[in-house]
């Protein structure tokens, strides 16, 4: 016998009560809507519209917004990148076993590896046409950053209007 116990997968209506959507490996996903709960026979089933572009929305989130990864986020995202623990330790220059305690929460990811990792998923299949975008507003920061350093050591002054300072650029005298 089945019987509807919950839907909710229409952008405009949000669930009355979020799903916490444990099923990701993640304890702190939430979905306010885009899930069928049905009971059948007594149990509940959850089914997930499009899990697909809900993984990579939570992996671009985490690789984006989150300072420290924790060692299950690490776990998730080489997950959706379809990466053994062997293969990524290789991108990243490390041996096998570092990735293993940073997904133990043995050691943190940190430095460049940290970077690198997050550029390996913006990169990853999974993230496009997202991550690309990321990644070229990124590259095109870091160029603009390059096209303007000088060897100049120019005086930096700040003023005030509004409440607000921004910077106001004067060049040194000689």
């Amino acid at each position: 016998m089945t019987d509807d116990h919950y839907y909710c997968g229409d952008d405009a209506m949000i669930a009355s009560a979020p799903y916490h959507y444990k099923e990701c490996g993640l304890g702190n996903i939430y979905l306010m809507n885009g899930f069928h709960i049905e009971t059948v026979d007594g149990d509940e089933y959850v089914s997930i519209d499009d899990v697909d572009q809900l993984w990579k929305a939570i992996g671009l989130n985490l690789v984006t917004n989150k300072k420290i990864l924790m060692p299950d986020e690490i776990r998730f995202l080489r997950g959706l990148m379809n990466n053994t623990q062997s293969e990524l330790a290789s991108d990243l220059r490390v041996d096998d076993q570092t990735v293993a305690r940073w997904e133990k929460g043995k050691n943190r990811l940190t430095g460049t590896s940290d970077v690198a990792f997050r550029i390996f998923f913006l990169a990853s299949q999974v993230a496009q046409p997202e991550g690309g975008e990321i990644l070229s507003e990124l590259l095109a920061t870091i160029r603009t950053l390059v096209q303007q350093d000088t060897p100049t050591c120019d005086d930096v002054h700040f003023v005030q209007r509004n409440h607000t300072w921004a910077e106001k650029r004067f060049a040194a005298l000689a």
